[in-house]
């Protein structure tokens, strides 16, 4: 299970205890690759670029929605 953050508004280290929190779940599924025959480089490399598309994605998606906001806003 992973744990919950201390608080749900953010708190200094608020990143570093997600980090610690998703730790062993990572490595779990780390291990869970390499046991299907993938290098453990592969793997961890792969997260980073699953990392870094969800992310772009998720920045693409704020921007959008500004962008609807903004538009909405000079409209009237």
């Amino acid at each position: 299970m992973i744990p919950k953050p201390r608080r749900l508004t953010p708190y200094p280290d608020h990143d570093l205890d997600c980090q610690a929190a998703l730790e062993a779940t990572f490595q779990h599924v780390v291990d869970l690759a390499v046991t299907s025959g993938w290098n453990k480089v592969e793997a961890i490399t792969a997260f980073q670029e699953l990392a870094y598309a969800h992310l772009s994605t998720e920045d693409e998606n704020m921007h959008a929605t500004l962008a609807v906001l903004h538009a909405g806003l000079t409209n009237h």
